[in-house]
């Protein structure tokens, strides 16, 4: 039970830190949880919030499993802000990122923020990056193994 109420604080604060945090927008008013991926967006955004939960899960795989596991010993969460319009995405990114997505640290978290609308052809840059923070956690099967 220990673990269990660790894991929930460790959580409760992480969502806090995130709430009062630049990256968070008053556009945000619905959220998918699952574990270490916590996505956020506003709910007319709801069926691509879904595509996208849905699509990490198969294009993660088996690196999706390991990543839940180190969260319940960690505690390291991945905020993906699903930004319904470019001026909700430029008040919490500085001007100076063009791209369409943008991670950055939130203390031990990591904020991945997308500029919406989200066409289908673009999911491959989420997914990358949200891959790209995973293997600097080394939580992908191809940098678990220890360098030599």
């Amino acid at each position: 039970m220990h673990d269990a109420y660790w894991g929930i604080h460790i959580m409760a604060q992480s969502v806090i830190h995130l709430t009062q945090s630049r990256f968070y927008s008053p556009a945000f008013n619905a959220a998918v949880f699952d574990g270490p991926i916590r996505i956020y967006f506003a709910q007319h955004q709801e069926a691509l919030a879904l595509k996208v939960y849905f699509k990490l899960q198969q294009y993660l795989q088996e690196t999706y499993s390991v990543f839940r596991n180190s969260f319940k010993q960690h505690g390291q969460t991945i905020f993906l802000m699903l930004y319904p319009t470019l001026e909700s995405f430029e008040n919490s990114f500085s001007e100076e990122h063009c791209n369409q997505v943008v991670a950055e640290r939130l203390g031990d978290d990591h904020v991945v923020g997308v500029r919406g609308p989200l066409d289908e052809n673009e999911y491959e840059v989420v997914f990358k990056q949200v891959q790209v923070i995973l293997q600097d956690l080394r939580l992908t099967p191809e940098f678990a193994a220890p360098s030599a």
